[in-house]
């Protein structure tokens, strides 16, 4: 495998994040909104429809973590995988997109979102778990992610932005911007994983490769290790922030700034440009410094720029101080994602040099629940210390005091869970030395001593 992959093997792999874009932050600021309203399910059952498969995701993301680690196929370790999603996918989401006139059964619901996380898993988790057998040195896996997150956030800026075009255009009804939706991601899912397959590498395993334990006794081992839990904790740190800010920011706006919710939605996406803007810097900075401490540069950043939230809103609020901390704090949006996911291929490397196996489905899955995770306890923790602690409730008037205590839970959640985040990876010990380290032990075909980063895997006599 080359040092630097050729830029179309780059762009192929991160065009696979086109559709998933379509898939993140625009499922829930649109589709559970339809549901709820336009098909007649109320925002009390939607919600526990998706909460309930959300965590379903947490058993499924390391079943498929195992299948990539363990089931390889005369196509490599990926690709099979994702062109048999395909074709679960596509009829799903035309039905979940589609659904006919209401009300829809909440059984169909459940059932049609079961098999579209079940699709969405078969590509994520061995998407992500392709990155450290096709880019091979330390900073060529930072340029692979950050070209599919910058697809990632693109598309997800057009999703967000479309009902306000569509509206500008005509009088389009909520239902065919929504069918507009799942049209782009039937056309761009066998397209993008079509590219992928075609020109990403997929190295087959050796013969001699041994074959990755799934046993419950090699997974708590790997989750002893300080690298991986360190990892583990800040990726759930970092979940939190992110999507506590997303489910609290339009109250932020509209009740600390005096922002109707329209310019709002505006505010938010600037936020998400800046934070697509400045993901090369981060990952410049990577390359220059070390991975980690562009990270706890990042969350850092993050961390300090929301403060300023709480004086401005504190000062009188509107429009464009809202709109200039916005796009300041958004530009460390994003990033965390790039330099985590490296940073794990590199993880998935090290462990391979010390014990022979390659891990990084069951890696990946683990990082995906983490994140996972910590999205779930965004929505909780926040809503909790709104409605039982500060007493705000966004259906009535809330006193000078209420509003004040829902910035100080606007902006104390993420503030504390970026400060938490560059704390844990502050001094992380895979270093671009060690890295290389490993590299050099794989491609020897040998075993490295590397104790000086972390205890390896030791599986005795796991059998799966």
């Amino acid at each position: 495998m080359p040092a630097k992959l050729p830029l179309k093997q780059v762009i192929a792999y991160g065009s696979v994040g086109i559709p998933f874009g379509a898939v993140g932050l625009p499922m829930a600021v649109y589709i559970a909104p339809f549901y709820a309203e336009e098909m007649g399910m109320g925002t009390a059952l939607v919600g526990l429809i998706f909460m309930f498969l959300r965590f379903w995701d947490l058993f499924s993301d390391p079943v498929m973590g195992w299948l990539v680690d363990t089931k390889p196929s005369r196509f490599g370790r990926v690709r099979h995988w994702l062109l048999i999603a395909v074709p679960i996918l596509l009829p799903t989401v035309w039905f979940l997109y589609n659904p006919g006139d209401p009300p829809v059964s909440p059984l169909m619901l459940g059932i049609i979102l079961f098999i579209f996380y079940i699709g969405t898993t078969m590509v994520v988790t061995p998407h992500q778990a392709w990155a450290p057998s096709i880019a091979r040195t330390y900073d060529e896996r930072s340029r692979l992610f950050m070209w599919r997150e910058l697809f990632t956030i693109s598309t997800m800026l057009i999703m967000l932005a479309l009902p306000a075009i569509m509206s500008q255009a005509g009088d389009v009804s909520f239902s065919h911007q929504v069918s507009l939706m799942g049209w782009f991601l039937i056309i761009a899912l066998p397209l993008t994983i079509g590219a992928a397959v075609w020109l990403v590498p997929d190295p087959k395993p050796k013969s001699d490769e041994p074959k990755a334990s799934f046993h419950p006794q090699a997974i708590l081992a790997a989750l002893r290790q300080q690298t991986l839990w360190r990892l583990l904790a800040t990726e759930i740190f970092v979940g939190i922030a992110i999507a506590g800010t997303a489910g609290t920011f339009l109250f932020a706006a509209q009740w600390g700034f005096g922002v109707a919710r329209d310019e709002a939605s505006l505010v938010l996406l600037a936020h998400f440009v800046a934070g697509f803007a400045a993901m090369p810097v981060w990952v410049w900075i990577s390359r220059r410094t070390e991975k980690h401490i562009a990270m706890r540069y990042v969350c850092l950043w993050s961390a300090l720029t929301y403060i300023a939230y709480l004086p401005l809103s504190m000062s009188g609020g509107g429009f464009i101080p809202i709109l200039a901390v916005a796009i300041v704090s958004g530009l460390g949006y994003g990033s965390p994602f790039i330099l985590a996911r490296s940073m794990m291929a590199d993880l998935v490397e090290t462990e391979e040099a010390k014990g022979g196996q390659n891990r990084a489905g069951l890696f990946y899955s683990l990082m995906s629940g983490a994140y996972k995770t910590g999205a779930s306890f965004a929505i909780g923790i926040p809503y909790l210390l709104l409605g039982l602690l500060v007493g705000f409730n966004p259906a009535t008037d809330n006193s000078p005091e209420t509003v004040q205590g829902l910035m100080l839970v606007f902006v104390g959640v993420p503030v504390v869970s970026y400060a938490l985040a560059a704390l844990l990876i502050w001094t992380y010990p895979i270093t671009r030395t060690e890295q290389a380290k490993a590299a050099a032990a794989i491609n020897a075909g040998g075993q490295a001593t590397l104790e000086s980063l972390h205890p390896p895997v030791k599986e005795g006599d796991f059998h799966d």
